[in-house]
């Protein structure tokens, strides 16, 4: 397996990594701790350092996973191996490579909408908003577009480069959006699932873009927006006869209550009914995931896997 060697120049920290490739911290952390998918140098400090041949070998890993390989099964081919299955999965569903535009494009619209959001420009954040539902398909959309803008804005608004009010600016017409797709599209026929978030969890993109995933898989999805109590979420589960219930959880992950939460949402809705919990804070909760049986997701690709396995 060719893997980039610390000869090569590794400078690059994680968060300029997790933009370029679009790829979350926590997840890329997780994907070197357990698959072993790049192998970081690192500073006195001991902080991560990635060369460029890193973030060229995350990029194509990145493409296989959204294209519905596992990440377990590609993270050891060499780079020539990578871009052949690439180049093979693309001819086998006859895709053009190069369908959506490229990536460099797509990161320029994040970085215009990023412009947007510090100059409080709602009305050319919604225009970026509309153009790259219109040119990306939904999957891309929600994974290059939406997810590393809403990240990197909260980057920003704990750098200090942005204020509360541009994060405010930016959730509230992202989520009007995405709340906009949802009321137009189908919500699916398939089995019932409840998308949530938990008390004390008032942020709701990440569960809105599960939504999405959700309905777009088949599922018939029951969106109860944020901040749902335990016992609210387990009522929804009997009254409407879901089979599984979706959780964004974007907070930190210090909250006891939350973990006690899910503790009590297992009790409620029984063993017979999946949990599926994501966002950049999951991991702060596998522990307890783990305890109750529940399914904690790397990214939305993953959830949609889940849910089409269960579909069969």
């Amino acid at each position: 397996m060719e893997k980039p060697g610390h000869h090569e120049a590794a400078c690059h920290p994680i968060g300029v990594v997790a933009r370029r490739t679009g790829i979350a911290p926590d997840l890329l952390r997780a994907w070197e701790r357990r698959y072993q998918a790049v192998d970081p140098g690192r500073a006195e400090t001991g902080r991560r350092l990635y060369s460029d041949q890193d973030i060229e070998r995350l990029r194509l890993l990145r493409r296989l996973v959204e294209g519905g390989r596992r990440i377990s099964d590609v993270a050891g081919l060499s780079p020539a191996e990578l871009e052949s299955l690439i180049e093979e999965d693309e001819r086998e569903a006859g895709m053009a490579p190069r369908m959506q535009p490229p990536a460099a494009a797509v990161r320029r619209t994040v970085d215009e909408a990023l412009d947007a959001v510090a100059r409080l420009d709602r009305s050319r954040l919604e225009s970026l908003l509309a153009n790259a539902a219109v040119d990306l398909s939904r999957p891309v959309f929600r994974s290059d577009f939406i997810v590393p803008l809403m990240r990197e804005i909260g980057d920003r608004w704990h750098e200090g480069s942005l204020r509360v009010m541009h994060e405010h600016l930016a959730t509230a017409a992202v989520r009007g959006f995405l709340a906009a797709l949802m009321r137009s599209a189908d919500r699916g026929s398939g089995p019932a699932i409840i998308v949530t978030t938990l008390p004390g969890q008032a942020h709701e993109i990440g569960a809105l873009l599960a939504a999405q995933t959700a309905a777009e898989t088949g599922w018939k999805v029951i969106y109860l927006g944020p901040d749902m109590p335990v016992e609210e979420i387990a009522a929804a589960v009997k009254q409407a006869g879901a089979r599984a219930v979706a959780l964004s959880i974007v907070q930190p992950g210090m909250d006891p209550d939350l973990h006690e939460a899910l503790r009590r949402l297992r009790q409620y809705v029984g063993r017979d009914v999946d949990l599926f919990a994501g966002g950049n804070a999951a991991i702060h909760y596998q522990k307890t995931l783990a305890e109750i049986g529940a399914f904690a997701l790397e990214d939305l690709s993953e959830f949609q896997r889940e849910l089409e396995a269960r579909l069969v």
